[in-house]
């Protein structure tokens, strides 16, 4: 599959995600097994918002996708895997929880296998440093 066709799910997951946690973060969180004070709310609905901005930026990414927009990617769906599995661990969401971070390593690992197999089919390497001498 393409970057392009793992972007365009993911911004579809985050949308829902964003759309859920703006409209009703009640009911999107209910999952977590706490209940929310005013604040938990108002977290939720920015988070809803940046959630659907990110899906925006998935979604409208072109044929050829921006490196920059997989890593972001990549980072938003590790970050969100490890934080979901600290908050089971320690209890401070319910164990039901998994599926969401199966959802995120399924994406986190779609995003870094384009990312790497990419790379290797260009035969990038890092960027070379420029000398002061080439300056």
């Amino acid at each position: 599959m393409t970057a392009r066709l793992w972007l365009r799910i993911s911004a579809v997951y985050l949308g829902l995600l964003g759309l859920a946690s703006l409209l009703a973060p009640q009911a999107a969180a209910s999952g977590l097994g706490q209940p929310m004070t005013p604040f938990d709310i108002f977290a939720a609905r920015t988070v809803g918002v940046i959630l659907i901005a990110f899906a925006v930026a998935n979604w409208s990414t072109g044929i050829r996708s921006a490196t920059g927009t997989v890593l972001a990617n990549a980072l938003l769906n590790a970050a969100l895997a490890a934080l979901d599995a600290l908050a089971i661990l320690d209890k401070t969401i319910s164990a039901g929880s998994w599926g969401g971070i199966a959802a995120h390593l399924v994406l986190l690992t779609a995003l870094l296998v384009h990312l790497f197999t990419a790379r290797a089919a260009t035969g990038a390497t890092a960027p070379a440093v420029p000398s002061e001498e080439g300056a």
